[in-house]
């Protein structure tokens, strides 16, 4: 969609899409959002498995996500939204555009990991540009009181899963496993 800017000269907006599970919400993420902040008119946050509770819900995700946002974003454009995984599976790149609303020329999805060939040429047929952003590994507080340096979600889940405690929802709830 061609908007006019302050000089009146037409330009394409530019929106970014940053998909994730956010199970559990870690800065590896909010580097992503910030990537795709910096460079986009808007960014389309896509809380994805919105079915799934593992460990916390969609509503859990999607509330703790827009106050993060809000803090480190005021004043930026962003939406949130919640995606079920469609069925079948392999239709996710136009399930993805469709119920995220994003139309124009250029799109651009954040990505940390190596889309499969076929979905990375669905999401470029849709218009998309996809953008791999390296993984950096990032500090992680757990309850043991200790900083861990990991790379994913997957990552501190497993390091939760050995201290035998459960993830906290917020860094404000976490508690000491040794009480």
């Amino acid at each position: 969609m061609d908007q006019t800017n302050n000089n009146n000269e037409s330009y394409s907006k530019k929106t970014g899409l940053v998909l994730g599970r956010f199970q559990p919400l870690h800065p590896g993420h909010l580097e992503l959002i910030h990537i795709a902040m910096q460079k986009c008119d808007e960014v389309v946050v896509c809380i994805g498995s919105a079915q799934l509770a593992e460990p916390f819900t969609v509503e859990q995700r999607h509330n703790y996500l827009q106050r993060q946002l809000e803090v480190l974003h005021p004043g930026k454009n962003w939406r949130l939204v919640d995606l079920v995984d469609p069925e079948p599976i392999d239709t996710w790149p136009e399930d993805v555009k469709q119920q995220c609303g994003i139309t124009g020329d250029e799109n651009i999805f954040y990505r940390s990991d190596q889309l499969p060939e076929v979905y990375e040429t669905k999401l470029k047929d849709l218009g998309f540009t996809i953008k791999y952003v390296p993984r950096v590994p990032f500090y992680y507080w757990f309850p043991d009181g200790l900083h861990r340096r990991v790379n994913s979600a997957t990552e501190i889940k497993a390091i939760f899963e050995e201290l035998g405690v459960e993830i906290p929802y917020s860094f404000s709830q976490a508690k000491d496993p040794k009480k």
